[in-house]
């Protein structure tokens, strides 16, 4: 017979023996509880900065659908300002040039010219004057009407701009003469009556600036004169 205490130490490591799969079973469970509740956190973690990635991407998104509106709104309104402002322009432009139009003349030369940052039309005409008319402010300043017959030629003189400051124009006319006026102090400063025939052109020579001038006249002769400047 088994003596008492050797039957207790076999039962005892039978009980362990059948246990053992029971307890490794018990850890297994644990151990996996164990991962699957750090897979959910992690899983939960993801799941919150994926939504605050989305929800970043969401502000960026309509924050530039909202520039980009802002933009196309700016663009559209510097077109329309643009538009106005050519319209405007033209406007003023045509209104102008209808307004010469309406006067009943006839024209027979123009020029046109800047002075000290100041733009100026001239006109020669039938009615025997030369006009000057203020561009920028669109009215007539100065009319000389010292010729006896229509006007058939004018021109800004550059020479006495550049070389006396003094604004000037040179007419010719049908009436022989050749004069310069002074339209910023209203005055004639010469006068050409050598002609037998009307003067039909007048021009300024370009060659280093000299003061000669080209004339022609109806017999289709030419003079080449050297103007002097009063005060020489």
């Amino acid at each position: 017979m088994l003596q008492p205490q050797f039957k207790d130490h076999l039962i005892t490591n039978m009980e362990l023996h059948f246990d053992l799969p029971n307890q490794m079973e018990r850890d297994s469970q644990q151990e996996f509880l164990k991962y699957r509740a750090d897979i959910e956190l992690m899983t939960r973690g993801f799941n919150a900065k994926e939504k605050q990635v989305l929800s970043d991407n969401e502000k960026i998104v309509k924050s530039l659908k909202e520039k980009n509106v802002k933009l196309t709104q700016d663009y559209e309104q510097l077109i329309q300002k643009l538009n106005n402002q050519h319209k405007e322009e033209k406007e003023i432009n045509q209104s102008s040039l209808y307004r010469l139009q309406l006067l009943p003349l006839i024209y027979f030369s123009i020029d046109y010219s800047t002075f000290d940052d100041c733009q100026f039309i001239c006109s020669g005409s039938s009615d025997k004057t030369v006009c000057v008319w203020d561009f920028d402010n669109n009215k007539q300043i100065q009319s000389f009407n010292e010729h006896s017959n229509a006007v058939y030629c004018v021109k800004f003189s550059p020479y006495h701009y550049r070389n006396h400051r003094q604004n000037v124009i040179y007419s010719s006319s049908f009436d022989k003469t050749i004069r310069f006026w002074d339209f910023k102090d209203n005055r004639q400063l010469q006068i050409f009556n050598d002609h037998t025939s009307a003067v039909c052109g007048i021009e300024f020579s370009p060659f280093n600036m000299a003061n000669i001038y080209v004339l022609g006249h109806m017999t289709k002769q030419f003079i080449y004169g050297i103007l002097k400047h009063p005060n020489n």
